[in-house]
């Protein structure tokens, strides 16, 4: 099952997208795709920071937030999202940013064609499916040389399912924290 977020201070963008993901008269299709929608970013960041999320799609202009800043902050909450960055204008300089600075994989612009978004993430679950298998097998060589424990292979896929699971709060009586 594949986790989706869009990200638009519109959310009949959000609903548009979500119509044109499900479609299955456009190819290609996209089976097992749960689309989560926000439009707010700081919410869309809140519920990233415990659950996984494998692709975001992100407007570039929202009033409190802009997708940049966004996507970089989700890609500090989650390393491994494929990011897409959407936007009505192209702004080249936001655009490049977006590239350089936070490593979206796709630009797409609106009004979209419906083919090139599900296209764009379809390959961008490709692409991320491969850097995870990519990871996994230097994870097993480190493993053999002795590298890197089980342990710590553990706790990578853990944080990788469940976001935030291996951060603990201590107290200073050496207390665990819980957020309620």
């Amino acid at each position: 099952m594949y986790r989706l977020l869009l990200v638009d201070d519109e959310i009949n963008i959000s609903k548009a997208l979500r119509r044109v993901l499900h479609n299955t008269a456009i190819a290609p299709q996209l089976s097992e795709l749960t689309v989560m929608m926000h439009d707010a970013p700081q919410q869309a960041l809140c519920w990233a920071a415990e659950h996984k999320v494998d692709v975001v799609i992100s407007d570039y202009r929202m009033p409190v937030m802009d997708g940049v800043t966004f996507l970089t902050r989700i890609k500090e909450l989650q390393p491994d999202a494929a990011l897409i960055l959407l936007s009505a204008n192209a702004d080249i300089e936001g655009v490049a940013r977006a590239i350089n600075d936070v490593g979206i994989c796709r630009f797409l612009s609106k009004p979209w064609i419906d083919a090139q978004l599900k296209a764009a993430v379809a390959d961008a679950l490709k692409t991320q499916a491969l850097l995870l298998e990519n990871r996994r097998l230097a994870d097993e060589v480190r493993l053999q040389q002795g590298v890197i424990s089980k342990q710590e292979i553990e706790l990578k896929r853990l944080e990788a399912t469940s976001p935030g699971i291996t951060r603990v709060r201590w107290s200073e009586d050496g207390g665990v924290l819980l957020e309620t």
